[in-house]
């Protein structure tokens, strides 16, 4: 049983917990907030046995062997640390930090430590994301040929929520780009070889839309990601031997794989309520094995997010 402290009591933590409360062998032992009534509320509503009203107080828990890091971005790389260097294993929330100098610096310390890192990529465990890498392999579509995404939805533009403030992290890459760019390749089995981006810059300068082309060892792959518009969220992978769509690229439960004249040759359906509890699962795995990384969700993968973040965003 691995014992997990919670950083955040917003709604991504909420989920988290949610999940967890149907995961085996994993149990809530605490929460963390910036405010004590928030975290109170938050360990009432989830039965979880300790609140502490600020993020340093979870680390001198005993209990708690492991923290869920569910906050705003900006928070990430500090908590981070501060975990690792309390000895607390870390499951942290995409995107997991802004810079690859950051997430290196994180995935050293947690290797030097013995610990277990690894960014939330719940979207890399979902039974649907295993049956197109599937696909994919066994040459159902044969030479991969594109892929085109979409990605995004209408956001209040409101310059102090966390999507449109700077201060907090904001940005249509961090939020919703980390997803084709940690999916597709995943997907495909193709590397990103090179990548180049039109960006649409909001008045409070975070980048609100995002056209992505990305280079997958030859392959064109292009990702629409915005803040401005309610989208599709589909994504199409192309082969010479058919296609594969992949409705909701970043969650939900279906797959359908069609032939070269567009006919439906097989759908892949597995619903289920609590699909973070896959990722969940990966990092009771690791945590239990004692795995400082996942193989599923690789430090590479964040690490090459982070890295196209920086040269299409400028560090921040």
């Amino acid at each position: 049983m691995v014992k997990f402290g919670i950083i955040g009591a917003g709604g991504i933590s909420a989920a988290f917990a949610r999940t967890a409360a149907v995961t085996e062998g994993i149990q809530l032992a605490a929460v963390a907030a910036q405010d004590m009534t928030r975290a109170q509320r938050f360990a009432s509503e989830f039965r979880i046995p300790h609140a502490y009203g600020n993020y340093a107080q979870i680390l001198s828990d005993r209990s708690v062997d492991a923290v869920y890091i569910g906050n705003t971005t900006n928070f990430h790389y500090s908590c981070i640390k501060m975990c690792l260097a309390a000895g607390k294993h870390v499951l942290c929330e995409k995107a997991m930090v802004e810079t690859e100098e950051r997430a290196r610096e994180c995935f050293d310390l947690a290797r030097g430590k013995g610990l277990f890192l690894m960014e939330a990529m719940w979207s890399r465990f979902l039974p649907k994301t295993k049956k197109v890498r599937e696909w994919v392999q066994s040459g159902r579509i044969g030479r991969i040929t594109g892929v085109q995404a979409t990605i995004g939805n209408y956001v209040e533009k409101d310059p102090e929520n966390r999507f449109y403030s700077p201060a907090l992290g904001g940005g249509a890459m961090y939020d919703l780009g980390v997803y084709p760019i940690e999916l597709i390749p995943y997907f495909t089995g193709l590397d990103i070889t090179a990548y180049s981006a039109k960006i649409l810059r909001a008045s409070t300068g975070i980048d609100e839309t995002v056209s992505l082309s990305l280079d997958l060892e030859g392959v064109p792959a292009h990702a629409l990601i915005t803040f401005n518009a309610a989208v599709p969220e589909d994504c199409w992978i192309y082969g010479e031997h058919g296609c594969i769509k992949i409705p909701r690229l970043h969650w939900g439960s279906d797959a359908v794989l069609y032939t070269p004249d567009m006919k439906e040759a097989e759908h892949f359906s597995q619903p289920d309520d609590n699909n973070m509890r896959f990722e969940i699962e990966e990092a009771v795995h690791c945590i239990t094995e004692g795995f400082s990384t996942s193989d599923i969700a690789t430090p590479e993968m964040t690490l090459q997010a982070c890295r196209i973040y920086d040269s299409i965003l400028g560090k921040r």
